[in-house]
């Protein structure tokens, strides 16, 4: 088409495309968008910051019989009932579970304010059943304590639950709720009877049925059905308010439903892959709110992915679940069911599309008399940055390189890791045998989306790997312990047949859980779970790393080495770091997890008259490493947790281990947070909580080292009562320490006035002795606690 007519025409198709926008995927004005807001949601509600590390428990849960409950119910069921003692409002108590696998369905109903809550990572505790809506069961026959459902032949879809919340001012933090009834059918195959692609497939995580029911850092998995927030009544008038702050809401179906007025704030919304048959599609959301309810499901600041495998405008939007109407028998009155959703501020990726028509098959449209309620606002398209990245759905951000001025990383040439890899060297990974496979590119700039949680002391058919898969025939614990008693060995080092065994069973485990990335790698989690069980990441002579969105844990030593010289009385010595740098340069750690899981230390048996230690550090970096950045990080649970700079004697670490710590969270860590010899280290920005309890109780943050040059800015400590803000540093053989601006319990501290006062018999130099050579933008310390809060650890990427 030319002249005047091609003009008119293209400028028809554009009004016409518009206008079909419009109606596929309506936007919201900026005057509505104001009245869009989680405040308007919530109304005279306001959900309180929720912070673990502050409360002190009621009851504990722990399925190995150290707590006060074995069992969840058992814990629930002990707590006061809704109303009970009068007039006064209960204190709210403390269910702390914890780190494991509890199996059971479990009812809450009508139980007095409490709190359930694990202390950790969110992953660590895991409450999950199996049930599924076409379960058989007797009629007769209990579905679930909270909904009997006596008359019916199966489970139905409420009943299924793992979890029912039938209860009032209820938080729920850092814990996983799932149903696993469909996690082994793969492409349309493997249902168990009466289920198919068109139904009974249902299966719910976590159902609520409740008033101010907050749910912090929790994850939800599943498939179809994953959560319901359900009205708790039938009057319009009344309230079902949940507010979901730092979550992860996985599953494939209708995995977010109900008639609450739910609100999901700065979380991450999963789309599954593997189940459905190829060609099926998925959706996320499906309100049933009341037409005459002006408020049901907002969805803000959140970042909407999907795991590999999942086509792009595959998934839709949501729907609205017309529920209990026929097909075309949608009529408007204010009980009738008309969902309403606002999706605003928030990264979609590729895989979504428009929204869809309702369950009653009532056309998607945005007015007429059966208009649907969802819009959208200000939200931003994530899109993939190659062709190979585009086909199995790897976000730009996943190519990103550091930016100029974020520590030292971004000197001496920048961190780009395997930004630049071609078509061929972009891996998606879900095993360790792929896993290998990509790192045996050498260094090739390749980079490896990692869409797993990857046991690396498992065999190549998946199955854990203990410490009768590593020992060495003629090892032995008891005869060793014998053998090397100091009252009959003494001090000499162990040498001999037991020792050499020992050594041999070292050796077996490393070649297993030991994996040696290579230069030119950027290894990025796709969704917020991927990361590495059991093992450790090797930077070893290498050069432009990247390690971002993955979570680090429980890197445990089988064989622990026995030094009886070690502090004057003996240590066991571990061996295995999560991740270790020894002459690795231009390396950027981001926005990952490290902790110890589900096998503290401390737990340990005491053999040769040491507690033995299995862990040794979440992140260290030794032996000339240089040009490293650490940023908006987690790291928890863990006793010596960085060390940079590995001993006083390597002496050629001078000039070298110039690294950068800015927005990491450090929260039950005992130590070296970091420790530093011989580098210019700068700490900036970072939250740390310190507790005199648990499995880690606090001793100190930064250790100031042999050489070190230490420059900390705008840190903030939030101490429980009991530590002392002149417990932050301590002096460790070195003399330079400088701060500027930090703060203890909100409060301005002198570090380096207390480190003089407590040391009096040594010279402490209150500057750092160098000045950064990059631009850092640095936050008032009053600000870094809600900053590092909601920025660190994995999920914050897209």
């Amino acid at each position: 088409m030319r002249g005047w007519r091609g003009a008119v025409m293209a400028g028809l198709c554009v009004a016409a495309l518009q206008a079909a926008w419009a109606q596929d995927r309506p936007q919201l004005g900026d005057d509505a968008a104001a009245q869009a807001t989680a405040a308007r949601y919530l109304g005279d509600w306001r959900p309180q910051t929720l912070d673990p590390s502050r409360w002190t428990p009621t009851f504990v849960v722990a399925a190995d019989g150290s707590g006060t409950h074995r069992t969840l119910q058992a814990a629930i069921d002990a707590l006061p009932a809704k109303g009970q003692g009068g007039s006064a409002a209960p204190a709210r108590a403390y269910v702390l579970v914890k780190p494991g696998t509890y199996r059971e369905p479990l009812c809450i109903q009508d139980k007095a304010p409490f709190t359930l809550y694990g202390r950790g990572d969110a992953a660590e505790v895991v409450i999950v059943e199996g049930r599924y809506n076409a379960l058989p069961k007797a009629r007769g026959a209990v579905a679930h304590r909270c909904m009997p459902l006596l008359d019916a032949e199966t489970f139905g879809t409420p009943g299924s639950a793992s979890v029912m919340l039938f209860s009032d001012d209820v938080q729920l933090a850092r814990l996983t709720i799932a149903n696993d009834a469909m996690d082994h059918v793969a492409d349309g195959k493997g249902y168990p009877p009466g289920v198919g692609e068109s139904g009974g497939a249902q299966a719910v995580a976590l159902m609520t049925r409740g008033d101010r029911i907050q749910l912090e850092q929790v994850r939800l998995l599943g498939h179809q059905d994953t959560f319901y927030a359900e009205r708790a009544s039938e009057d319009l008038a009344s309230e079902s308010r949940v507010f979901v702050h730092a979550g992860e809401i996985r599953g494939d179906v209708d995995f977010i439903f109900g008639g609450a007025t739910l609100v999901i704030d700065d979380s991450v919304i999963v789309s599954r892959a593997g189940r459905r048959s190829p060609g099926q599609g998925g959706v996320v959301l499906a309100p049933s709110t009341p037409d005459g309810v002006p408020r049901g499901f907002l969805v803000q600041g959140s970042r909407w992915v999907a795991e590999p495998g999942v086509a792009p405008g595959s998934v839709r939007l949501g729907r609205a679940w017309d529920r209990g109407v026929k097909a075309g028998e949608w009529r408007r009155s204010p009980s009738t069911p008309n969902g309403q959703a606002v999706i605003r501020d928030s990264q979609l990726g590729p895989h979504l599309t428009a929204w869809a028509a309702s369950t009653s098959r009532r056309p998607f449209a945005a007015t007429g008399e059966a208009a649907n309620r969802m819009t959208e606002y200000r939200n931003v398209a994530s899109t993939a940055a190659s062709p190979a990245a585009s086909r199995d759905a790897v976000p730009a951000a996943a190519f990103d390189a550091i930016a100029p001025g974020d520590g030292w990383a971004s000197m001496n040439g920048g961190t780009a890791g395997g930004a630049k890899a071609k078509v061929e060297a972009i891996r998606v990974v879900r095993t360790r045998a792929e896993l290998d496979a990509a790192l045996a590119l050498g260094d090739t700039p390749k980079l490896i989306a990692l869409a797993a949680r990857i046991d690396l002391a498992a065999d190549a058919s998946g199955r854990p790997l203990g410490i009768e898969d590593f020992r060495d025939p003629a090892f032995d614990l008891d005869a060793f312990a014998r053998q090397y008693d100091p009252a009959t060995w003494g001090r000499r080092p162990p040498e001999g047949p037991l020792e050499e065994a020992r050594k041999r069973s070292a050796r077996r485990q490393a070649a297993q859980v030991v994996v040696k990335v290579p230069s030119n790698t950027t290894i990025v989690g796709l969704t917020p779970d991927a990361g590495f069980d059991n093992g450790s990441l090797m930077l070893e002579k290498v050069s432009q790393v990247i390690l971002r969105n993955l979570r680090f844990s429980d890197a445990y030593d089988f064989f622990p080495a026995w030094d009886p010289n070690d502090n004057g009385h003996g240590e066991w010595n571990s061996e295995y770091d999560t991740v270790s740098l020894r002459e690795a340069t231009q390396v950027w750690i981001d926005h990952c997890v490290f902790d110890d899981g589900a096998r503290p230390d401390p737990r340990e048996p005491v053999v040769l008259g040491q507690r033995m230690q299995r862990h040794d550090g979440l992140l260290d970096i030794t032996r000339r490493s240089d040009f490293v950045t650490v940023s908006w990080n987690v790291f928890r649970r863990h006793d010596k947790t960085m060390l940079i700079g590995g001993g006083d004697g390597h002496r050629d670490d001078r000039g070298h281990l110039r690294v950068t710590l800015h927005h990491n969270l450090w929260e039950q860590v005992k130590e070296r947070a970091p420790r530093v010899r011989y580098g210019q280290v700068h700490v900036a920005n970072n939250l740390y909580l310190a507790a005199p309890a648990g499995d880690y109780p606090y001793a100190y943050s930064i250790g100031v080292g042999l050489e070190s040059q230490v420059l900390s800015e705008a840190n903030a400590w939030e101490a429980a009562a009991g530590i002392a803000p002149g417990r932050v540093a301590r002096l460790l053989k070195g003399d330079r320490i400088e701060d500027r601006g930090s703060r203890f319990n909100g409060e301005p501290v002198d570090l380096v006035g207390m480190l003089r006062a407590a040391n009096p018999d040594r010279s402490v130099a209150g500057e750092a002795g160098w000045t950064p050579p990059y631009r850092l933008s640095i936050e008032a310390a009053t600000e870094v606690p809600a900053r590092v809060r909601a920025g660190a650890g994995t999920g914050r990427l897209w």
